[in-house]
């Protein structure tokens, strides 16, 4: 039987079961072997051994596992003997004579290795977790990939054979060379082998041979594009293909022919894995042979008018690729001008990229340009340019975008290429002045332009007409241009005489320009810097951790090379400290502040003595309280306390602020603010460890409670605060020198002052007694009764009395709360006493000593003390016959009901502080009272009184919530107070409030919402973090839209444009489309209801922006106000 490729080829099918007659196997394998050893030619010279080859190839899978290592090492060697074989035979030319006979052996050889290759591709080999299910697959494993091997390597020897001098037409070669192609696709559908490095190497050299010896390319292209189109796990095996192809067999076509057919492939919008694989290959391929696809540039481009992201986000990275390649290698190769055109092409590409509509690829142009920069090329006009775009970009609605865009600028700072002699650092007002001396200098190189005379009005008097001089001066400017008839002629010929004298050479000139504007560049760059690190502050506070990092990480950047608006950012960064939450690395955003704070301030130049080291340290933190906010200051105390139990202050520091509070001699205000800011410092490290508060009693006792503290008010506040750090809330009260701590302190509250900062002093003083003080009901007793002798007896005639008697009613208010703190801290300690006696009880029985204590402790319940403790703040402390603050429940109350007879606005602050201060100690006089604290929140004249009230009514619904459940009507009518003060106090008490539980919402959502118009920015963000919060609680937001729609729609003051983008914000919370189905269900009902056109046109709109739509909701809108109108 005649042998026919062909017909062979097209019958095999490896799904088939071919049989096998297995039973004497060893034999037939042995007499093959025999004959092929003797002579490979010899299987076209014996049709029965073909046969049996053919029969034994067919039946492969049926064959042990060394009888398929027999069979396949026996064709494997034979046609890799006859591939060498015929090679010399083809080089030598003796070959004519036996074309057919040679043709004849190739073709099959080359169908049973084609069979082969086929079963040892289908062979399955069954991972786990990565690993094979046994040791017995694993082998099996090994020996197929040697097998792999063995055929790719005897296909290699036989494709460097000239086939075109043996298959004489060119479809006779591409099917015989077809024979070893089409099983190495199959080969390369498994990710495993192709994780198998030979096997790799010899698949792609195979497949290049073919390409460039034998005409394969067409179809190898087609085998490309498939293998993109179907398997995941290819597009870089293409890559690397197409690489090695053009690079080691100088074949560039099929890479230019794969390009352009990707570029005019079409997806179907569903299909997700062609657009995905396509942009892996061209990534990859980029990445490896950046100039092959510069060429085909043309080609790719026009993937980015494809609406899938992928693809647009490939080619932006392969552009990127190939510019940074092009740069890289720039300095090693000279680059043509049509490279240099190319690589300013694609920086426009990029550039053009960043306005993309998806993120994604906005990410990815920003990340290409990131890429480039990193080589610190100059580029300076185009720099300018990426420092626009980028800081335009900062406001990007995406996270992503903002993110790499932080990066890219942190790039632009990194490698800037303006140095001067401050070095490279960009200080706006250095970097200004050198750009005004440099524009003088140019200056006195230009020639003078002719000006005429200025002409001053002239009155009928003869005088000059001063106010009209400049005027005229201004409406001779504008006729100067095109009017010369009045130039001094003998005055411009002298200047131009004298200026054609003083004219340098044109090298001094051209360098005075240059100068300008290398100064000019510097400044737009440092300016547009400092517009972006503004806001970049604002982005500190984001929801996405990662940004809030990045932020931080570029506002340090920044602030190294001297931008003086990053100062800002960095004391911003200050409230990050309470933030929870971590980035994707793991770290907490607290941590990384910690970090960044450590390097801007606790890091000192390692070259100077330790000493030194520690002044400066001291002198950064003491900076930090510099113009800092009760705000700043509070996130400082934390992120202090944080450094400090992680050793990152040392004891050195302490002791260095401490002799700064000590220093005698203050020559100017700087020194005074340097003793201030060490005392805020000590009083926070003091809050993490009381030792140093102890470390300096005597100071604080000394200075701040001394004359210095007397003069400096704000001093002694602070030392107040240090003064409460003594003893840890934790432990029993007991210093060294309490009694002079009493009459020190005793003596700075009694002394009479009109000063503003009083009142901070005598609250920080109060809290330090009843903090420190073994007996402060005592030590405050005789402080009021002091204080109120002082005040009637009116002993001193310099003394305001109004300003006595508010600093009175404001101790006695003060220490009426504290007293209640104390009580309850009395409580707690009493509970933990009586459990950890009872726990002690429980275990040693017979422990005498602690007999009496223990029977005094167990005869009293929990319970009994309690109402003890509820008792006297209800009826003892404002009521009792021996209280002293009982005498002034009335006292506040006529001074607040008559403030027309007591008009002196302080006096009026302090007696409805008192007053609101006593109606949290006792839910009787509260009740009494709250009618005239409302009518006084509502009548006052003085925002500071409104706030108070406000504040007050908050504490209250807290501490008695069944006696101001029916008044917080009240506190929501502040909201809309013509004080922002007041609107800002009102909206974080209702904040706190709602949040926390302590009031529920009846329909008052609607004027919180209009503060998310609030003109002033503070209170339209405090607004949008409430609802950000609320949403997170229990549907909040879904459970009372309705209310809020129903109150915005009735608000006449609000304009339709307002509400509206209240409501679309709101409505971004309501993402459950089960919430949404049924809150447009409700929307509909209404919409049939509606009255008037302005109603539905309400209802309307917020039907149209929920995204959840059905046929009814649609035809209902489509119908409009019509249907409506023929009801009624």
């Amino acid at each position: 039987m005649d042998f026919n490729l062909s017909t062979y080829f097209n019958a095999f099918d490896i799904d088939k079961d071919y049989e096998l007659d297995v039973s004497d196997i060893d034999s037939k394998l042995e007499g093959v072997t025999n004959l092929l050893a003797d002579n490979p030619d010899s299987i076209n010279l014996n049709p029965e051994l073909f046969e049996d080859l053919v029969e034994l190839v067919h039946g492969f899978k049926h064959l042990e596992g060394n009888h398929q290592k027999q069979l396949a090492y026996l064709l494997t060697s034979s046609f890799n003997s006859i591939g060498h074989l015929y090679s010399g035979i083809i080089e030598s030319g003796d070959y004519v004579d036996n074309l057919e006979f040679y043709k004849g052996t190739l073709e099959r050889y080359g169908y049973l290795v084609f069979v082969l290759a086929k079963h040892l591709g289908k062979e399955e080999f069954t991972k786990s977790n990565g690993k094979f299910r046994n040791p017995e697959m694993a082998l099996r494993w090994k020996s197929n990939c040697v097998q792999v091997e063995d055929c790719l390597t005897s296909i290699v020897s036989v494709l460097k054979i000239d086939l075109s001098k043996i298959f004489i037409t060119s479809p006779e070669r591409d099917s015989f060379v077809e024979l070893f192609t089409r099983p190495i696709m199959n080969l390369m559908e498994s990710p495993d082998r192709m994780k198998v490095t030979s096997i790799k190497l010899l698949i792609f050299k195979t497949i290049a041979i073919a390409v460039r010896n034998h005409g394969h390319a067409t179809i190898i292209q087609h085998n490309i594009i498939q293998c993109l189109t179907y398997y995941i796990h290819l597009p870089i095996y293409m890559a690397e293909l197409l690489h090695i192809v053009a690079t080691e067999y100088d074949y560039l076509l099929l890479t230019e022919e794969v390009l352009r057919e990707i570029s005019q492939t079409s997806f179907n919008s569903n299909d997700t894995n062609g657009p995905k694989t396509v942009s892996e290959f061209l990534i990859r391929l980029s990445e490896l042979s950046p100039r092959l696809i510069l060429k085909q540039m043309s080609y790719i481009a026009q993937l980015l008018d494809n609406s899938n992201q992928s693809l647009r986000c490939s080619v932006v990275e392969t552009c990127g690729n190939i510019v940074v390649d092009i740069l890289k290698n720039k300095a090693d190769e000279e680059i043509d001008e049509h490279a240099n055109n190319g690589v300013e092409g694609l920086l426009d590409l990029l550039q053009a990229r960043v306005l993309d509509q998806n993120p994604y690829v906005r990410t990815k142009a920003f990340q290409a340009l990131t890429k480039v920069l990193a080589l610190n090329i100059r580029m300076s006009a185009r720099r300018q340019k990426m420092i626009a775009i980028a800081v335009r970009s900062l406001d990007d609605r995406s996270t992503l975008v903002r993110r790499n865009t932080i990066k890219f600028m942190s790039k632009l700072i990194l490698t800037h290429q303006f140095t001067a002699a401050n070095g490279s650092r960009l200080s706006y007002s250095l970097w200004k002045k050198s750009l005004d001396e440099s524009e003088a200098e140019l200056l006195k190189y230009l020639p003078l332009s002719p000006k005429k005379k200025k002409r001053k009005p002239i009155l009928e008097d003869g005088n000059v007409d001063k106010e009209n001089v400049d005027e005229g001066e201004d409406e001779e400017d504008d006729d100067d241009v095109n009017d010369y008839d009045d130039v001094d002629e003998e005055e411009l010929q002298a200047a131009m005489e004298e200026q054609e004298h003083n004219l340098p050479d044109t090298t001094v000139l051209f360098r005075a320009k240059l100068k300008a504007n290398y100064f000019k560049d510097a400044v737009d760059f440092i300016e547009a810097v400092q517009i972006g690190t503004q806001i970049v502050s604002k982005l500190l506070f984001s929801k996405n951790r990662n940004e809030a990092i990045d932020s931080m990480d570029f506002l340090v950047l920044a602030d190294a090379y001297g931008v003086e608006t990053s100062e800002e950012g960095i004391r911003r960064m200050l409230h990050l400290v309470w933030s929870k939450g971590s980035s994707d690395e793991g770290k907490s955003v607290p941590s990384h502040l910690i970090d960044c704070y450590t390097n801007l301030f606790l890091t000192a130049p390692k070259d100077i003595s330790r000493l030194e080291q520690t002044i400066i340290i001291s002198k950064n933190l003491i900076g930090l309280t510099l113009k800092a906010s009760l705000a700043d200051l509070a996130s400082l105390e934390k992120l202090l306390g944080m450094m400090y139990e992680q050793d990152l202050i040392n004891q050195d520091v302490v002791k260095v602020l401490w002799q700064v509070y000590n220093t005698e001699s203050l020559v100017d205000e700087s020194q005074t603010k340097q003793r201030l800011g060490s005392i805020i410092i000590l009083g926070m490290l003091a809050a993490a460890d009381h030792s140093v508060a102890l470390k300096g009693l005597d100071s604080l006792l000394s200075i701040g409670l001394g004359d210095e503290g007397k003069n400096d008010l704000t001093l002694a506040k602070y030392t107040c605060i240090a003064l409460q750090r003594l003893v840890p809330s934790d432990q029993s009260k007991s210093i060294s020198r309490e009694d002079e701590f009493h009459d020190k302190l005793i003596s700075v509250l009694l002394r009479y002052s009109e000063v503003p900062e009083w009142f901070a002093v005598a609250e920080q003083g109060i809290a330090a007694l009843y903090q420190v003080s073994s007996k402060p009901e005592t030590i405050c007793s005789e402080l009021i009764k002091e204080k109120a002798i002082a005040v009637f007896n009116n002993s001193l005639e310099n003394e305001n009395q109004a300003t006595s008697l508010s600093q009175l009613l404001f101790i006695v208010g003060h220490i009426a709360i504290k007293t209640i703190v104390h009580l309850e801290k009395l409580e707690g300690k009493f509970k933990k006493k009586k459990h950890d006696a009872e726990t002690k009880k429980s275990n040693s029985k017979d422990d005498e000593d602690n007999a009496d204590e223990l029977e005094m402790i167990g005869g009293t319940s929990e319970d009994d003390f309690t109402d003890a403790v509820s008792h006297v703040k209800e009826r003892e402390l404002l009521y009792g016959e021996g209280s002293l603050l009982a005498r002034f429940g009335p006292l506040v109350k006529e001074i607040c009901a008559n403030n027309h007879n007591y008009n002196n606005s302080i006096l009026q602050r302090s007696a409805v502080l008192c007053m609101a201060k006593f109606m949290c100690v006792s839910s009787v006089y509260c009740e009494q009272n709250l009618p005239l604290l409302i009518t006084i929140m509502e009548k006052s004249e003085d925002p500071i009184i409104r706030c108070n009230c406000v504040l007050a009514l908050g504490d209250m619904a807290v501490c008695f919530n069944n006696i101001v459940d029916e008044s917080t009507d009240f506190i929501y009518r502040r909201l809309t107070d013509e004080s922002m003060m007041v609107q800002r106090t009102c909206l974080m008490t209702i904040t706190f409030l709602i949040l926390a539980g302590q009031v529920k919402v009846k329909g008052q959502l609607s004027s919180m919402a209009k503060c998310l118009e609030n003109p002033d920015q503070g209170i339209s963000d405090m607004c949008k973090l409430f609802f950000a919060e609320l949403a997170t609680k229990d549907n909040a937001i879904y459970n009372g839209f309705i209310d809020i729609f129903s109150g915005l729609s009735n608000d006449d003051t609000l304009t339709k444009d307002s509400m509206k983008r209240i409501l679309k914000f709101l409505l971004s919370f309501i993402d459950k489309e089960k919430q949404q189905k049924q809150l447009s269900d409700k929307l509909l009902v209404r919409l049939t209801k509606c009255q008037t056109e302005t109603q539905w046109n309400d209802v309307a709109f917020v039907l149209s922006t929920i995204p959840y739509k059905n046929e009814a909701i649609t035809a209902a809108l489509d119908e409009g106000f019509k249907l409506v109108s023929a009801r009624t």
